[in-house]
């Protein structure tokens, strides 16, 4: 046995010990891009700080987390691992059984591609994300359905495209800076018709 199975087994022996815990970490691991993806719609419409700034972090995020989920699909179309239950008897908590490849995981890499991006301008609530990834990450190993190899590639891979993206900021934010002002105006026109 190798050791990414055995570190998954390390985990996922505890599933279906603890009924509250299973529930816990079943929601967690469906619902929790949702309470990522709110965080940013907060920032988008937070008064505090500068709203432009607010608004840029959030574009980055989002081209951030769709690079590395493409980069995530052409891997899983040159590369097919099956996920942990259809190789081993695992405790699978997840109701959904899904037949897509097993590496990299598109959980964790999302919720790190979120997290990374929001980090890097935003230190206090950057980490509260980044430790939220990483809880998103072990949630998939738990319930079944990732080996910590897919989750680790996962993070990886957002952490280069995080850095990546970020180091072409003097093309992006002229970029984004008009895409928010377009943004302004248009719903400056919408309020001014319907006054």
């Amino acid at each position: 046995m190798n050791v990414d199975y055995q570190l998954f087994d390390m985990l996922n022996q505890f599933a279906g010990q603890n009924h509250l815990l299973d529930q816990t970490v079943m929601l967690f691991s469906k619902y929790g891009p949702i309470l990522f993806g709110l965080v940013f719609v907060w920032l988008w419409l937070s008064k505090s700080g500068n709203p432009i700034d607010n608004r840029k972090i959030v574009l980055y995020a989002l081209t951030i987390t769709i690079i590395v989920l493409g980069i995530n699909k052409v891997i899983e179309l040159m590369y097919f691992r099956p996920r942990p239950f259809v190789t081993y008897t695992v405790n699978l908590l997840s109701d959904k059984v899904s037949s897509d490849p097993s590496f990299p995981s598109n959980h964790s890499a999302g919720a790190f591609a979120m997290a990374c991006a929001l980090f890097w301008y935003r230190r206090k609530i950057g980490s509260v994300l980044l430790i939220m990834a990483f809880f998103m990450a072990l949630s998939r190993i738990y319930i079944g359905v990732h080996y910590p190899l897919d989750v680790t590639a996962g993070a990886i891979i957002a952490l280069i495209v995080t850095a990546a993206v970020i180091s072409q900021r003097r093309l992006l934010d002229p970029l984004y800076q008009n895409l928010i002002q377009g943004f302004r105006r248009s719903k400056d026109q919408k309020t001014y018709r319907n006054m």
